[in-house]
C-alpha cells in the first residue's frame, strides 16, 4: 500500500477524532442521550450520534477527491449516504417512523442499484443488478444498525473490511482512496467508543456505515476487478450473526422489529465476556476473512474461502450452543 493512501487514512482518522469530539459536546448540550433499558448492553446514559463526526470526516476527504477527479458517480453515492445519515440523525434526536426511514433507505439503495446497472450489456441484466444491489443496500443499512450494540464492534468491522478492499490492486488508487478514507474515519471514531463508550454511533453512524458496505464493494468490483465474495468476506462474522439471529427469531414467532438482546455478540458480551473481548474476537475473525480473501488469488471459490466460511459457521454454532446452555443453567 502506498504512503499516499496511508497518509489519507491518517488525515481521515485525525479528522474523525476531532469531529466526533465536537459532536459529543453538541449531543451533551442538547440532551441527545441513549438511556439504558432492560434490553441495552450499557448501564449509564450515553451520548449518541457520534457517527455524524465520522461521516463528516469521510465526506470532507472523499468530496475533495471526487471533485478533483470529476467523479460524478462518487458524488451521487456520497449524497445518497448523506440522505441515509440524515434520517438517522433525525431519529437519534427525536425519533422517526420506520416507514419514513425505509423509504429513504430504498431510494438510497436504488442509487447503488442504478450505478451497478448502468454499465450492464442488456436490459435483463440491468434489471437484475438494479434489484439485487438495491435489496442488498437496504439490507446492509439495517443489518449494520442491528449489530451496533456493543463498544467498538461495528466501527472495527467496517475498518477491517475497508482496509481489505484497499489492499486489492488499484491502478489509479481512486477507489482505494475512498476505502482508506472510510477505514481511517472508523479508526478515528474508536477512541471515543472503545473500550469505554463515551459516545455511540447512533443511527446516523450505523446507517451511513451500512450504506458504505455495498457502496465500497461495488466500487471495488468495478475499479479493482474483484468478485462479490472476496469483497464481503471479512464481514461474514458480522452479517452471519445478524442473519442467523433474524432467522431464529422469525422461526420462534418473535416480532422482528422489537428490541432484543439475542444476537450472538450480545449474549457473549452480556453473559460474562464483556464488550472488549467480544469486539476483539469479531475483529480477529474479520482479519482472518480478509487474509482468506487475499490468499484466494482470482478465484471467489477457493480452499481458503471455503475453509474460512466453514470455520465461521462452526465457531458460530459452538458459541451459540455454549451461550444457550449457559442461559438454561442460570434460569
Amino acid at each position: 500500500m502506498s504512503e499516499a493512501l496511508l497518509r489519507i487514512a491518517a488525515i481521515s482518522a485525525v479528522a474523525a477524532v476531532v469531529l466526533v469530539g465536537l459532536v459529543r459536546r453538541l449531543t451533551l448540550r442538547h440532551g441527545v442521550l441513549d438511556h439504558p433499558t432492560d434490553r441495552s448492553s450499557h448501564v449509564v446514559a450515553t451520548p449518541r450520534g457520534g457517527g455524524l463526526g465520522l461521516l463528516l470526516a469521510v465526506l470532507g476527504v472523499s468530496a475533495w477527491r471526487a471533485t478533483h477527479l470529476d467523479s460524478w458517480t462518487l458524488v451521487i453515492l456520497l449524497l445518497a449516504a448523506c440522505a441515509v445519515a440524515l434520517v438517522g440523525w433525525i431519529d437519534d434526536r427525536r425519533g422517526l417512523s420506520v416507514r419514513t426511514r425505509l423509504v429513504v433507505h430504498i431510494i438510497a439503495g436504488a442509487t447503488v442499484g442504478a450505478v451497478a446497472a448502468i454499465t450492464s450489456g442488456s436490459a435483463v441484466l440491468a434489471s437484475v443488478l438494479f434489484a439485487a444491489w438495491t435489496f442488498w443496500t437496504v439490507s446492509s443499512i439495517n443489518l449494520v444498525n442491528f449489530m451496533d450494540g456493543i463498544n467498538g464492534l461495528v466501527a472495527s468491522q467496517i475498518a477491517v473490511f475497508a482496509i481489505s478492499l484497499a489492499y486489492f490492486p488499484d491502478p489509479t488508487n481512486a477507489v482505494a482512496f475512498v476505502e482508506m478514507t472510510v477505514a481511517g474515519a472508523c479508526l478515528g471514531f474508536l477512541p471515543w467508543n472503545f473500550p469505554r463508550a463515551r459516545i455511540f454511533l447512533g443511527d446516523v453512524g450505523s446507517g451511513a456505515l451500512g450504506f458504505f458496505v455495498p457502496m465500497l464493494a461495488l466500487l471495488a468490483m468495478r475499479g479493482q476487478g474483484i468478485d462479490i465474495v472476496r469483497a464481503h468476506l471479512p464481514l461474514l462474522p458480522l452479517f452471519g450473526d445478524a442473519v442467523w439471529t433474524i432467522f431464529r427469531r422469525w422461526r420462534n414467532g418473535e416480532r422482528l422489529t422489537a428490541a432484543h438482546r439475542s444476537h450472538l455478540y450480545q449474549r457473549l458480551a452480556n453473559d460474562g465476556l464483556g464488550h472488549a473481548p467480544v469486539t476483539a474476537m469479531y475483529t480477529v475473525a474479520a482479519v482472518c476473512g480478509a487474509l482468506a480473501a487475499h490468499m484466494s488469488g482470482d478465484a471467489w471459490v477457493s480452499p481458503w474461502t471455503v475453509s474460512y466460511a466453514a470455520m465461521i459457521v462452526l465457531a458460530g454454532f459452538f458459541l451459540h450452543r455454549r451461550t444457550t446452555v449457559a442461559a438454561r443453567t442460570t434460569t
